[in-house]
């Protein structure tokens, strides 16, 4: 049984591989690390002095001491070692997995390929430690295509902790892994406990006769990728579900092309073969007997479909991508937001591919230092403000269209079907897509670091009827279900609160300007004292505050309501003020162009305005505070002014190309591009094999990847979850005029 331990030892000897001096002297210099940049600095401070110290470099030392290995000892050393590792008798590991790892070590010793394959298939240090390349993977395809009558070779992944806590790891944060992980290949029998078991019983022999000082270093989680993943209930009632909508989805496409659109199609045939219109020829004089021409019919005898034909007719992916592509726009319509929203939604993909990709990159010491210095790559580190500008376009398209109906309505409103509209247009994709997201994602795709136990905590089961609610953004905020779906939480939770806005706006414009103010400085004020209170940084990424504020950022600033109202109510007064000018304002050339160079100066000074605080000048906590208050509202007046300008005829070229009619059907699809969109990247970043070396070119490319990738997939998304239910609340609402009248 003793020949089980060897294993762990090989994988330990392969990380040096002839070259345990040169990775040993590499290691031991981690802790002088130049600090390039204040994140930097914050992140090798946690790691490098915590009073976990150093295990990467007790790691290296203690590899470093076994012998003076080489490639043509190699395997002899194995040997050398048994008789000390014989002495161990206590493993807490399975019987099957301890046979197979003997059987693959005695495989090592005989020089068998397919053992040497798995030995290969493991993770060795290679260049770039100083730039923080502490992701080993080795090769999963080589060792997951290793197969013996007895067992398959199987990928796991072993983290090695730089922190004792977890309440320090605020690299995690940034998508880091606060760890050295390396990848091994071991037979399929065993399990990610028997592997860190193993680990941990060699290191327990192997510290009596290797000094590595007073510390204790532990292997930490191992996570195995297991094979064949068998459905667990849930995920084989969604996927029945799934499939039962998507019959009904064909059926319905069907329908629409065999006994709609085919005879609609004939009918225009016929009319341009014959140049005059269909219509119904008279048989005989007086017996009013008639005969259809070629199967056309009097356009004036059609029946009205049934309420079943309209149901059916409203899943019919068919006409619904023909609503979704068509790019005309009704009178009064302000064609601008179709392009900020396209770019806007750009701009988040954009931040979210940096950000989402930090945790894989094998230069982050080295690229991201030197990219924060760029005044160009500030606009994705400060692309949080891209959400902004939805928030922002949301408020005023509310405000402008519901003013406009209450006018025709002499100020009458259903309040009731307000919030059920509200609550119908954004819900059914929101669910639908949980429902086969959380469940079924595991099963998708595979890779060194994927998540086969699920991308959400206890797969949602405590938190997703706080997503339902729209208050998982106030409850259970650190165990958030889609985490990204806090804007949908905020958006709605403004929505609710926004007649007491527009109520007195369309009644008592004066009243309303004040309730507008009110809720500005309510927001403003409680920003502030938050930020200051709890010293919060100016930016997810620093510039200022402490190392409990930038951990408090997130859940107590960035995602509740009252820090987000600002631009929802600057959109709101803008889209009064376009419903009172009814979108016709005349604007003097040099006023227009003096609005349209100071909407631009501040706009900047908030994309580029921390360039100085987070290169290492950070603000003072009352600065950042003020930063923190009012620089959301800056960035929601700069965006309303610019789309007030474009929609009264003052916007020039900036509104010839917003308006472009490409952008229109594009637009129509971010809301499901912003639900996809992270689930996209978690598939691309979480199954890449290899680790990502940071470039522009690489960035680019990355990011337009899934820029088209998100949009396809929120087509596909559009026509599965969310034009069919608007097009059920038209044919229910719509039948219960029909009756009333």
């Amino acid at each position: 049984m003793a020949w089980t331990v060897v294993l762990l030892l090989t994988i330990c000897v392969c990380l040096t591989y002839g070259q345990q001096d040169l990775y040993s002297n590499v290691m031991e210099g981690l802790h002088t690390l130049p600090e390039q940049a204040a994140q930097s600095r914050l992140l090798q401070s946690q790691i490098m002095n915590s009073d976990y110290t150093q295990p990467g470099v007790r790691l290296f030392s203690m590899i470093s001491q076994l012998s003076p290995l080489n490639r043509d000892s190699f395997l002899e050393s194995l040997e050398a070692l048994l008789p000390l590792l014989r002495t161990i008798t206590k493993y807490n590991v399975t019987e099957t997995c301890l046979n197979h790892t003997e059987k693959y070590v005695m495989g090592l010793l005989n020089r068998k390929m397919w053992s040497l394959r798995m030995l290969d298939a493991a993770g060795k240090p290679g260049t770039g430690l100083l730039n923080f390349n502490l992701n080993w993977y080795g090769s999963y395809e080589e060792c997951t295509n290793i197969t013996l009558p007895e067992f398959r070779g199987k990928y796991c992944s072993v983290n090695f902790p730089l922190v004792k806590s977890s309440a320090t790891q605020s690299p995690v944060a940034l998508g880091i892994k606060a760890g050295i992980n390396i990848g091994v290949c071991m037979p399929s029998s065993c399990s990610g406990q028997d592997v860190s078991n193993l680990i941990n019983s060699v290191f327990s022999v192997t510290v009596d006769s290797i000094n590595i000082g007073n510390a204790s270093l532990d292997a930490g989680q191992t996570i195995c990728q297991e094979y064949d993943l068998k459905l667990d209930t849930k995920a084989i009632v969604v996927t029945v579900i799934s499939s039962i909508f998507l019959a009904f989805l064909v059926i319905a496409t069907l329908y629409d092309l065999v006994c709609i659109q085919w005879p609609k199609d004939k009918l225009k045939e016929y009319e341009a073969l014959n140049g005059m219109p269909a219509f119904t020829h008279k048989i005989g004089a007086n017996d009013g007997e008639t005969q259809p021409l070629l199967g056309a019919h009097n356009p004036g005898d059609e029946e009205t479909p049934g309420m079943l034909v309209k149901v059916l007719m409203a899943f019919s992916m068919y006409s619904n991508a023909r609503k979704i592509l068509n790019t005309h726009q009704g009178p009064g319509s302000i064609t601008c937001i179709n392009g900020v929203r396209f770019l806007s939604m750009s701009w988040v993909l954009l931040g979210h591919t940096f950000a989402f990709g930090i945790g894989v990159a094998d230069n982050l010491l080295t690229f991201l230092p030197a990219f924060m210095k760029r005044w160009t790559a500030h606009v994705i580190l400060n692309a949080l403000v891209s959400v902004d500008s939805f928030f922002t376009i949301s408020g005023l398209l509310l405000s402008y269209l519901v003013l406009k109906e209450m006018k025709k309505k002499n100020g009458k409103l259903n309040w009731g079907m307000f919030y059920f509209h509200r609550f119908w247009r954004l819900t059914p994709p929101y669910m639908l897509l949980m429902m086969v997201y959380v469940p079924l994602f595991r099963y998708m795709f595979q890779g060194p670091d994927w998540l086969q136990g699920g991308t959400e905590k206890n797969f949602c089961a405590d938190t997703w009827w706080t997503n339902l609610l729209y208050i998982n953004n106030l409850v259970h905020k650190s165990d958030m279900c889609m985490a990204w779906s806090w804007y949908l939480a905020n958006d709605m939770q403004f929505f609710v609160v926004s007649p007491l806005m527009i109520a007195p706006l369309f009644f008592v414009p004066t009243i309303g300007i004040i309730v507008c103010m009110v809720f500005l400085l309510a927001n403003m004020i409680i920003s502030g004292v938050i930020s200051r209170t709890e010293d919060m940084p100016p930016s997810m990424l620093g510039g200022g505050g402490t190392l409990a504020g930038t951990q408090a950022y997130f859940n107590d600033y960035y995602i509740v309501p009252y820090c987000r109202i600002g631009t929802y109510v600057v959109g709101i007064i803008t889209g009064y003020i376009l419903y009172k000018t009814e979108c016709r304002c005349r604007i003097n050339r040099y006023v227009n162009l003096l609005c349209w160079a100071l909407a631009a100066a501040v706009a900047c000074s908030v994309v580029y305005g921390l360039y100085n605080p987070i290169n290492g000048h950070p603000l003072s906590l009352d600065v950042s505070a003020l930063y923190n208050a009012t620089h959301k509202i800056a960035w929601g007046a700069c965006l309303c002014w610019m789309i007030f300008a474009c929609a009264t005829g003052n916007g020039g070229y900036v509104n010839t190309i917003l308006s472009w009619k490409a952008f229109i059907p594009l637009s129509r699809l971010t809301y499901c591009g912003y639900l996809i969109h992270p689930i996209i990247m978690f598939a691309f970043y979480f199954s890449h094999q290899t680790t990502i070396h940071f470039d522009n070119f690489t960035l680019i490319m990355i990011f337009l990847g899934i820029l088209c990738l998100t949009f396809m997939s929120a087509f596909v998304l559009s026509l599965a979850f969310e034009a069919p239910f608007m097009g059920l609340e038209k044919v229910i609402f719509r039948r219960e005029r029909s009756e009333k009248k």
